[in-house]
């Protein structure tokens, strides 16, 4: 079975809250986020996971993020596995080429915790600047 990691500067945790009686606002548009992501997930297999994402606060230099985030940042890593093997590969073999088009651009809610500055409201995963997302498969689940 593949297995997928989604790292994004995009604050996406999980808080389970639905709607406001549950919660305050900042963790209901936390939640929104993380559904967001998991339904562009899903777009092409039901997706399965043991824990929600995990948040760390790392220096990003080297990380593929774009060049325009420097220093320790607040880090969300999400782990996943889509139903079928090979959901996700494109037509230029990428095993996650599908996943990254997908999801590139989407709206998210930004100014919850992050601490980067995002500029453009979306997960960006192809501006060489503004990336803030980066999707790959991980080594031997392929």
């Amino acid at each position: 079975m593949d297995t997928i990691e989604i790292r994004t500067l995009v604050d996406i945790t999980h808080t389970g809250v639905t709607r406001l009686t549950q919660g305050t606002q900042r963790q209901l548009d936390q939640n929104k986020n993380f559904i967001t992501l998991t339904q562009c997930a899903e777009i092409r297999s039901i997706i399965s996971y043991d824990d929600p994402p995990i948040r760390e606060v790392i220096d990003i230099k080297s990380q593929g993020f774009g060049n325009a985030f420097k220093g320790k940042h607040a880090i969300w890593t999400f782990i996943l596995r889509p139903d079928r093997s090979g959901v996700y590969i494109n037509e230029h073999g990428d095993p996650v080429g599908c996943l990254i088009d997908d999801l590139n651009g989407v709206p998210i809610i930004k100014n919850l915790t992050e601490t980067i500055n995002i500029s453009k409201a979306i997960f960006d995963l192809k501006d060489i600047a503004s990336r803030n997302t980066i999707v790959k498969a991980l080594p031997g689940t392929n």
